[in-house]
Formats: structure tokens, sequence, C-alpha cells
């Protein structure tokens, strides 16, 4: 699936907007504008449950059985083909000690978080669908797998309704990284989750690691953050609007944005004959 820089999203709003960076820098105000526009409507986009944004994925309540990890008292873990809780402090193997209690399917309180620490992808809450969430069998290589019922959002993630399956498999919407046009500055060192611009490239680059390097496609400690081609046009009219006054034809350029996303859910939602996630956004 074609992806697009995020740079040129924003060069292109510029564009609009009458100010070509090619001979005029995108002024810094601009750039965080650009990416407040962003952020909102990958959020709208992500509200919409679009399927290309959509992944599945095997989950289970609880982390694996780690050896060499000292769990404490009340610790919860997957090991082999059930769950166990911790009565006491212990790095032993679940096997047949008594430093463990295998949990009966009732025991175990259901729940998918939406960031599992021994999961790499985080959910986004505003990308789900509850009435879709969760399935006993792969609903992407079967049809007729019925997703469960009762499935409802807590302060703990998402509770999966008793009797709960050992594990589910997951429908969802990856959480977006917070998109920043603030420039990687040499010299710095980076955290985790730290986004950064390289207008040399157009690219949007998120660390994976602790670094000081440059961001780079061949780099491990970075990874290039882009948005479907689909949506280049929704969000580039977006990202526009912000730059235009009314006398330029803000509203104007807005509208045509809010008819893009129109546009995209015939194509792609009702299309396909589901249900609309999410209406009226422009009056």
């Amino acid at each position: 699936m074609t992806k697009v820089k995020l740079g040129i999203i924003l060069e292109d709003a510029a564009r609009l907007a009458g100010r070509d960076s090619t001979f005029n820098p995108i002024p810094l105000g601009w750039k965080v504008l650009a990416a407040m526009s962003l952020n909102a409507g990958i959020r709208d986009l992500a509200a919409e449950k679009f399927p290309m944004m959509q992944r599945v994925e095997f989950r289970r309540y609880r982390p694996d059985w780690r050896q060499g990890v000292g769990y404490r008292a009340g610790n919860e873990v997957w090991y082999k083909t059930d769950y166990y809780r911790a009565q006491k402090s212990t790095a032993a193997n679940p096997d047949g000690s008594e430093d463990w209690k295998k949990l009966e399917d009732g025991d175990v309180a259901a729940f998918i978080e939406f960031a599992q620490p021994w999961e790499n992808t985080i959910i986004d809450p505003g990308g789900l669908d509850y009435t879709a969430f969760a399935y006993q069998a792969d609903p992407r290589y079967n049809p007729a797998a019925t997703p469960i019922s009762g499935c409802a959002m807590s302060s703990l993630g998402v509770l999966i309704p008793s009797p709960a399956p050992k594990g589910v498999w997951v429908k969802f919407v990856p959480e977006f990284p917070a998109v920043s046009f603030s420039d990687w500055a040499e010299g710095t060192e980076y955290a985790p989750g730290d986004v950064v611009y390289l207008e040399s490239e157009k690219e949007v680059y998120q660390a994976l690691k602790a670094t000081t390097d440059k961001p780079s496609a061949e780099s491990d400690a970075w990874q290039s953050v882009r948005i479907n081609r689909e949506f280049q046009t929704y969000l580039t009219r977006l990202v526009a609007a912000d730059f235009l006054t009314e006398d330029q034809g803000k509203y104007q350029t807005r509208a045509a944005a809010a008819s893009e996303l129109e546009t995209l859910h015939e194509r792609y939602i009702h299309g396909i004959g589901s249900r609309r996630a999410k209406v009226g956004r422009f009056c």
C-alpha cells in the first residue's frame, strides 16, 4: 500500500495557501499549525475505521512467563496453555511450582489493554468499534467469524465478557505517532517516541530508541512516519485551511476537505456495506 511523506502534505498545503517553499521557507508557526491539523485529521480518519488503517492481531490478557524475570506476589502470566498467579516473589518456572497458582478461566479478569507493554503495537481507543473488536477466530481468513458481543471500554482497556476465551483476535486501528515538524537537531539526544522533521527529505521520523544519530531509512534507531496516499488530498486541504484567512477561502477549503472525507467514506466504507462510524464535522 503506497504511503506519502508528511512533508509533502505540508509543502502542498503551503502552496495552496500561496507560499511555495522552494522560494519562501515555511514559517515555524505554519509548521506548528500543520502538525496540529494533521494530528486532528488523522484522529478523524481513525474514528472512521477505514479498512486500510486497521490491523488484526492475536492478544492474550497477560504477558508470557519469561525465564530469569523476578515476579512479585499477585503477578499474573500466561504459561504454555494457562494463566498463573504468583503466590509469592519468585523466578521459578510455573511447572509444578508451589510459587504459582493455576487460574481457572473465571479467575482471570479478561481485558485487552490499549498499550500492553509486551506488545509492539498500541491500540488507538478512538479507532475501535466495540461491537466488532474481539473474535475467537482470525477474521481475516474467516468471513463467517462472529465478533464477541458485549465488549466494553473501561479504565483497564477493553473488557471481554465472561465466559472469555483464553485469547482473542482483535481488530483495531493502531495509534498513529503525534506528528511534529520540529527540525532534527544535531547533537540532541532523542528518547524513544520522539518525533522530528528532516526537511531535506520531507520526512517525519520517530525515534525507536534513545539516539543522537541523524534519522535515515537505514538507521535502526528511527522509523519514517507516513500516511496512506488515499488520505493525501483530504489532509492537504485540511492543513491548507488553517493557513488561509476568511478572505483567502479558509471555509471553502475546509468544506472541500469535508467533501473529500465524504468521498473516502463512500468509497471505502459505504461501498463495502459497513455502517458509518462517525458523522458530521463542519458547518
